[in-house]
């Protein structure tokens, strides 16, 4: 079984973006795009270091009443945004997957080349 990870992937723009993912592959954390490799590689070591803590989610609802939620590193860096969920309860558990995953959790680099 592999070990959660997050995914780093390159745009057709060459800009950079990441995934966290489970073990299974599902995503459950998406991250913004940036314009360097190590900028994005920041971003995931912000999550490594708040995404344990609960104040630093922020749950939201869509206009037809599906919850979501964003990780904030405070008011200005937002450090991932989550799928849609029907319940409340299932957005809980998604955050309580992010929280328990984003700490332990490996980078893989797919992009095509490192900056």
């Amino acid at each position: 079984m592999t070990k959660p990870y997050y995914e780093i992937k390159k745009t057709i723009t060459n800009e950079y973006y990441f995934n966290l993912k489970t073990s299974e592959g599902e995503i459950i954390l998406y991250g913004e795009v940036f314009k360097s490799l190590e900028e994005c590689k920041q971003q995931i070591i912000f999550i490594k270091q708040y995404a344990y803590d609960y104040d630093y989610y922020h749950s939201k609802l869509t206009k037809d009443n599906k919850h979501y939620f964003y990780l904030y590193l405070n008011e200005d860096t937002l450090l991932g945004k989550s799928n849609t969920y029907n319940t409340e309860e299932a957005k809980e558990l998604g955050i309580a997957s992010v929280m328990l995953y984003a700490t332990v959790a490996t980078i893989k680099n797919f992009s095509e080349e490192e900056e």
